[in-house]
Protein backbone atom coordinates (compact mmCIF):
# COMPACT_ATOMS: atom_id res chain seq x y z
CA UNK A 1 0.00 0.00 0.00
CA UNK A 2 2.97 2.65 0.80
CA UNK A 3 4.61 1.79 -2.06
CA UNK A 4 1.68 2.80 -4.82
CA UNK A 5 1.25 5.81 -2.51
CA UNK A 6 5.18 6.45 -3.32
CA UNK A 7 4.56 5.90 -6.85
CA UNK A 8 1.28 8.12 -7.41
CA UNK A 9 3.21 10.98 -5.52
CA UNK A 10 6.27 10.71 -7.52
CA UNK A 11 4.15 10.64 -11.04
CA UNK A 12 2.42 13.92 -9.52
CA UNK A 13 5.68 15.41 -9.16
CA UNK A 14 6.58 14.72 -12.93
CA UNK A 15 3.03 15.89 -13.97
CA UNK A 16 3.57 19.38 -12.06
CA UNK A 17 7.29 19.96 -13.92
CA UNK A 18 5.90 18.89 -17.51
CA UNK A 19 3.25 21.78 -16.90
CA UNK A 20 6.53 24.11 -15.79
CA UNK A 21 8.41 23.46 -17.98
CA UNK A 22 5.66 23.65 -20.97
CA UNK A 23 4.48 26.93 -19.40
CA UNK A 24 7.98 28.24 -19.47
CA UNK A 25 8.41 26.92 -23.31
CA UNK A 26 5.32 28.81 -24.29
CA UNK A 27 5.80 32.41 -22.36
CA UNK A 28 9.26 32.11 -23.92
CA UNK A 29 7.99 31.99 -27.87
CA UNK A 30 5.53 34.18 -27.12
CA UNK A 31 8.16 37.02 -25.64
CA UNK A 32 10.23 35.94 -29.03
CA UNK A 33 7.60 36.36 -31.35
CA UNK A 34 6.88 39.86 -30.06
CA UNK A 35 10.30 40.91 -30.42
CA UNK A 36 10.65 39.72 -33.77
CA UNK A 37 7.59 41.82 -34.78
CA UNK A 38 9.17 44.89 -33.01
CA UNK A 39 12.97 45.28 -33.92
CA UNK A 40 13.57 45.80 -37.52
CA UNK A 41 16.55 45.37 -39.90
CA UNK A 42 17.45 49.38 -39.38
CA UNK A 43 17.55 48.64 -35.66
CA UNK A 44 20.16 45.75 -36.27
CA UNK A 45 22.31 47.97 -38.79
CA UNK A 46 22.08 51.06 -36.64
CA UNK A 47 23.48 49.38 -33.31
CA UNK A 48 26.69 50.47 -32.40
CA UNK A 49 29.69 47.94 -33.45
CA UNK A 50 33.41 48.61 -34.08
CA UNK A 51 35.20 47.20 -36.56
CA UNK A 52 39.58 46.54 -35.36
CA UNK A 53 41.32 46.08 -38.48
CA UNK A 54 45.34 44.53 -37.94
CA UNK A 55 47.72 45.78 -40.51
CA UNK A 56 50.13 42.76 -41.86
CA UNK A 57 47.85 39.95 -39.77
CA UNK A 58 49.05 36.84 -40.45
CA UNK A 59 47.09 34.54 -43.18
CA UNK A 60 46.03 31.68 -41.39
CA UNK A 61 46.26 27.93 -43.34
CA UNK A 62 42.61 27.53 -43.66
CA UNK A 63 41.61 30.19 -46.88
CA UNK A 64 41.36 33.36 -44.24
CA UNK A 65 39.48 31.38 -41.63
CA UNK A 66 41.85 31.86 -38.37
CA UNK A 67 43.62 28.78 -36.72
CA UNK A 68 42.13 27.29 -33.80
CA UNK A 69 42.73 28.65 -30.46
CA UNK A 70 43.96 31.47 -32.15
CA UNK A 71 42.46 35.04 -31.03
CA UNK A 72 42.76 38.63 -32.23
CA UNK A 73 45.51 40.60 -30.36
CA UNK A 74 43.26 43.50 -28.05
CA UNK A 75 43.19 47.34 -28.08
CA UNK A 76 46.63 47.77 -26.33
CA UNK A 77 47.90 44.49 -26.26
CA UNK A 78 51.64 44.62 -26.96
CA UNK A 79 52.49 42.75 -30.38
CA UNK A 80 54.91 43.09 -32.96
CA UNK A 81 52.83 44.44 -35.69
CA UNK A 82 51.19 47.27 -33.07
CA UNK A 83 53.33 50.08 -31.75
CA UNK A 84 56.15 49.25 -33.83
CA UNK A 85 57.60 51.54 -36.75
CA UNK A 86 57.83 49.48 -40.49
CA UNK A 87 60.69 49.58 -41.60
CA UNK A 88 60.75 50.76 -45.65
CA UNK A 89 64.18 50.74 -47.38
CA UNK A 90 65.51 52.12 -49.29
CA UNK A 91 64.25 55.16 -47.32
CA UNK A 92 61.95 57.08 -48.98
CA UNK A 93 62.30 61.38 -49.01
CA UNK A 94 61.17 62.52 -45.31
CA UNK A 95 60.96 66.21 -44.78
CA UNK A 96 64.35 67.20 -44.64
CA UNK A 97 66.31 68.06 -41.09
CA UNK A 98 68.58 70.86 -40.93
CA UNK A 99 71.93 71.07 -40.84
CA UNK A 100 71.96 70.57 -36.78
CA UNK A 101 70.83 66.82 -37.34
CA UNK A 102 74.31 65.97 -38.52
CA UNK A 103 75.38 66.26 -34.89
CA UNK A 104 73.43 63.53 -33.73
CA UNK A 105 75.17 61.37 -36.76
CA UNK A 106 78.53 59.83 -36.90
CA UNK A 107 79.58 58.77 -40.65
CA UNK A 108 81.67 55.82 -41.00
CA UNK A 109 83.58 55.04 -44.41
CA UNK A 110 87.08 55.70 -46.63
CA UNK A 111 88.51 58.49 -48.53
CA UNK A 112 85.24 59.66 -49.93
CA UNK A 113 83.34 59.64 -46.15
CA UNK A 114 86.40 61.10 -45.19
CA UNK A 115 85.84 64.31 -47.69
CA UNK A 116 82.94 64.93 -45.44
CA UNK A 117 85.47 66.34 -42.49
CA UNK A 118 88.17 67.39 -45.17
CA UNK A 119 85.55 69.59 -46.93
CA UNK A 120 84.16 71.33 -43.52
CA UNK A 121 80.70 69.56 -44.62
CA UNK A 122 80.57 67.94 -41.32
CA UNK A 123 82.56 68.49 -38.36
CA UNK A 124 85.33 66.33 -38.23
CA UNK A 125 84.63 64.50 -34.67
CA UNK A 126 81.43 63.00 -36.64
CA UNK A 127 83.91 61.40 -38.57
CA UNK A 128 85.04 58.49 -38.51
CA UNK A 129 87.17 57.66 -41.71
CA UNK A 130 90.45 57.10 -42.98
CA UNK A 131 91.84 57.42 -47.08
CA UNK A 132 92.61 53.60 -46.71
CA UNK A 133 89.75 51.76 -45.24
CA UNK A 134 88.22 49.46 -47.23
CA UNK A 135 85.91 46.91 -46.32
CA UNK A 136 88.79 44.09 -45.25
CA UNK A 137 90.41 46.35 -43.23
CA UNK A 138 87.14 48.23 -41.44
CA UNK A 139 87.94 46.33 -38.16
CA UNK A 140 91.21 47.20 -37.69
CA UNK A 141 92.27 50.06 -39.52
CA UNK A 142 93.31 52.68 -36.87
CA UNK A 143 91.54 55.99 -37.42
CA UNK A 144 92.52 59.46 -35.63
CA UNK A 145 89.40 60.33 -33.74
CA UNK A 146 88.67 63.15 -30.98
CA UNK A 147 89.40 60.28 -28.76
CA UNK A 148 92.68 59.24 -29.96
CA UNK A 149 93.81 56.78 -32.39
CA UNK A 150 91.72 53.71 -32.89
CA UNK A 151 89.29 51.33 -34.62
CA UNK A 152 85.71 52.95 -35.76
CA UNK A 153 84.61 49.89 -33.89
CA UNK A 154 86.34 51.07 -30.50
CA UNK A 155 85.09 54.66 -31.07
CA UNK A 156 81.48 53.99 -31.60
CA UNK A 157 81.48 52.04 -28.74
CA UNK A 158 82.81 55.13 -26.75
CA UNK A 159 80.48 57.48 -28.50
CA UNK A 160 77.25 55.19 -28.77
CA UNK A 161 76.24 58.03 -31.62
CA UNK A 162 72.48 58.29 -32.05
CA UNK A 163 72.92 57.86 -35.52
CA UNK A 164 75.62 55.45 -37.57
CA UNK A 165 76.11 55.96 -41.28
CA UNK A 166 78.46 53.71 -43.35
CA UNK A 167 79.60 53.85 -46.74
CA UNK A 168 82.07 51.74 -48.06
CA UNK A 169 83.06 49.51 -51.33
CA UNK A 170 84.86 51.69 -53.33
CA UNK A 171 88.17 50.95 -52.09
CA UNK A 172 88.42 47.08 -52.98
CA UNK A 173 86.04 47.22 -55.80
CA UNK A 174 88.55 47.17 -58.47
CA UNK A 175 90.41 44.07 -56.69
CA UNK A 176 87.90 42.29 -54.72
CA UNK A 177 84.78 39.76 -55.77
CA UNK A 178 81.77 41.48 -54.81
CA UNK A 179 80.83 37.95 -52.25
CA UNK A 180 84.27 38.66 -50.96
CA UNK A 181 83.60 42.34 -50.29
CA UNK A 182 80.22 41.47 -48.74
CA UNK A 183 81.34 39.26 -46.55
CA UNK A 184 83.80 41.38 -44.97
CA UNK A 185 80.88 44.07 -45.06
CA UNK A 186 78.31 41.92 -43.27
CA UNK A 187 80.75 41.02 -40.35
CA UNK A 188 81.65 45.06 -40.03
CA UNK A 189 78.12 45.66 -39.81
CA UNK A 190 77.45 43.19 -37.23
CA UNK A 191 80.32 44.11 -34.80
CA UNK A 192 78.71 47.75 -35.32
CA UNK A 193 75.11 46.35 -34.16
CA UNK A 194 76.36 44.48 -31.36
CA UNK A 195 79.05 47.73 -30.23
CA UNK A 196 75.62 49.96 -30.07
CA UNK A 197 72.36 48.34 -29.83
CA UNK A 198 70.28 51.76 -29.67
CA UNK A 199 71.43 53.47 -32.64
CA UNK A 200 69.92 53.68 -35.55
CA UNK A 201 72.47 51.97 -38.50
CA UNK A 202 72.43 53.47 -41.75
CA UNK A 203 74.14 51.93 -44.34
CA UNK A 204 74.91 54.11 -47.66
CA UNK A 205 75.22 52.59 -50.96
CA UNK A 206 78.30 52.42 -52.80
CA UNK A 207 78.54 54.96 -55.12
CA UNK A 208 79.12 54.87 -58.67
CA UNK A 209 81.87 56.07 -61.00
CA UNK A 210 82.56 57.55 -63.87
CA UNK A 211 82.47 55.65 -67.57
CA UNK A 212 86.18 56.43 -67.84
CA UNK A 213 87.12 54.38 -64.98
CA UNK A 214 85.28 51.45 -66.12
CA UNK A 215 87.47 51.44 -68.70
CA UNK A 216 90.53 52.63 -67.17
CA UNK A 217 93.76 50.50 -67.79
CA UNK A 218 94.90 50.59 -64.51
CA UNK A 219 92.41 49.62 -61.46
CA UNK A 220 89.00 49.55 -63.41
CA UNK A 221 86.07 49.46 -61.35
CA UNK A 222 82.66 48.38 -62.76
CA UNK A 223 79.36 49.91 -61.95
CA UNK A 224 77.18 46.39 -62.37
CA UNK A 225 79.99 45.00 -59.81
CA UNK A 226 78.96 47.87 -57.46
CA UNK A 227 75.39 47.62 -57.87
CA UNK A 228 75.53 43.77 -57.34
CA UNK A 229 76.98 44.57 -54.21
CA UNK A 230 74.12 47.05 -53.30
CA UNK A 231 71.77 44.65 -53.81
CA UNK A 232 73.34 42.59 -50.88
CA UNK A 233 73.45 45.63 -48.53
CA UNK A 234 69.63 46.07 -49.32
CA UNK A 235 68.60 42.67 -48.43
CA UNK A 236 70.78 42.95 -45.41
CA UNK A 237 69.53 45.96 -44.28
CA UNK A 238 65.96 44.46 -44.77
CA UNK A 239 66.82 41.55 -42.78
CA UNK A 240 68.75 43.15 -39.68
CA UNK A 241 66.48 46.09 -38.71
CA UNK A 242 68.89 48.91 -40.90
CA UNK A 243 68.41 51.63 -43.09
CA UNK A 244 69.62 51.42 -46.78
CA UNK A 245 69.79 54.82 -48.28
CA UNK A 246 70.21 54.82 -52.01
CA UNK A 247 72.65 57.40 -52.86
CA UNK A 248 73.70 55.56 -55.59
CA UNK A 249 70.96 56.14 -57.55
CA UNK A 250 70.53 59.86 -56.90
CA UNK A 251 74.26 60.44 -58.06
CA UNK A 252 74.17 58.09 -61.46
CA UNK A 253 73.46 59.61 -64.76
CA UNK A 254 70.89 58.15 -67.97
CA UNK A 255 73.87 55.84 -68.21
CA UNK A 256 74.57 54.32 -64.53
CA UNK A 257 77.47 56.05 -63.97
CA UNK A 258 78.76 58.91 -62.23
CA UNK A 259 78.80 61.55 -64.38
CA UNK A 260 82.09 63.25 -65.60
CA UNK A 261 81.35 66.71 -63.87
CA UNK A 262 80.75 65.14 -60.49
CA UNK A 263 83.95 63.09 -59.66
CA UNK A 264 87.76 64.19 -59.49
CA UNK A 265 90.05 63.00 -62.08
CA UNK A 266 90.11 60.00 -60.96
CA UNK A 267 86.45 59.20 -61.97
CA UNK A 268 85.90 58.04 -58.19
CA UNK A 269 86.14 60.85 -55.63
CA UNK A 270 83.09 63.27 -55.05
CA UNK A 271 84.31 66.93 -56.20
CA UNK A 272 82.11 69.54 -53.59
CA UNK A 273 79.50 70.44 -55.38
CA UNK A 274 78.67 66.34 -55.07
CA UNK A 275 79.34 66.29 -51.49
CA UNK A 276 76.41 69.51 -51.09
CA UNK A 277 74.33 66.67 -53.00
CA UNK A 278 75.74 63.81 -50.67
CA UNK A 279 74.66 65.76 -47.32
CA UNK A 280 71.72 66.64 -48.89
CA UNK A 281 70.22 63.50 -49.71
CA UNK A 282 71.20 62.45 -46.31
CA UNK A 283 68.90 65.00 -44.65
CA UNK A 284 65.98 64.75 -47.20
CA UNK A 285 65.66 60.96 -45.99
CA UNK A 286 65.49 60.45 -42.36
CA UNK A 287 63.88 56.99 -41.33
Amino acid sequence: MNGQVGRKKKLRIRYRLSIVFFGTVLIFGAMFYRYMKTVTLEDVLSEDRTITVFAHSKPSSDKGEEAEGETAPQEGENTEEQGSTENVNPVPESEARDSSYLESCVFIGDSITYGLSSYGVVPSNNVLASVAMSVSKAETEKIDTQLGSMTAIEAITEMQPKNIYVMLGSNGAAYMTVADMYQSYQAFLNKIRLACPDSEIYIISTPPVTSAKESSVESPVKNDDIDSLNEKLLDYADNNGAHYLDLSSALKDSSGCLPADSAENDGMHFKYSTYETFIAYILDHVA
